[in-house]
């Protein structure tokens, strides 16, 4: 029995598409439901948004790997190349992005970063903003917000972290509390 929760976004879609499905089409809301129950527990509790789902599934449309062509909205299909002799073939493993485990290897020793920093939470949750890869104290006992980029445009990133800064200044910081960040 192959472990589902091991398998990348991609391969999880593929997977579904190919073996659990008749004519390998499926609506948009199966596919984001099958791949956030096989997730693990983390992704299940709301780590992959449906949207970040949808915006994947349109990636691999782009990609050549699916295909909305003659179906109704919303609905997707394996492109002809994925559905010829491959319905049975092994599924890759899931693989571990380069972003998430320097967030891993950060939050277990922050002093890397700068000298006495001290991790507060990893992936902290706003709930308005976003989830901040690394929530730190440095030695004045000031916060700082850490993230990680693999591959993304600087200004986005610097609009992220600015936008982190702000709703940790008004959430969190009490009086001459500074709030600072980088990646």
């Amino acid at each position: 029995m192959m472990d589902l929760e091991k398998m990348r976004v991609r391969d999880l879609i593929v997977y579904y598409l190919r073996n659990e499905k008749k004519e390998h089409t499926a609506h948009r809301d199966g596919i984001i439901e099958f791949v956030r129950n096989n997730q693990p527990e983390h992704i299940k509790k709301g780590y992959r948004t449906p949207t970040g789902i949808t915006s994947y599934l349109n990636k691999l449309k782009k990609e050549g790997v699916l295909s909305t062509e003659g179906l109704e909205k919303g609905y997707y299909t394996l492109a002809e190349e994925f559905d010829e002799g491959e319905v049975d073939a092994e599924v890759p493993q899931y693989s571990v992005s380069l972003e998430k485990d320097l967030i891993n290897y950060l939050a277990s020793d922050p002093s890397q970063i700068e000298k006495g920093l001290e991790l507060k939470e990893k992936e902290y949750d706003t709930k308005n903003v976003g989830r901040i890869d690394l929530l730190c104290i440095d030695r004045n006992r000031d916060f700082v917000v850490v993230e990680t980029k693999k591959g993304k445009e600087s200004d986005k990133v610097v609009g992220q972290i600015q936008r982190y800064m702000g709703w940790i200044n008004r959430n969190l910081a009490k009086n001459g509390e500074n709030v600072r960040g980088g990646l």
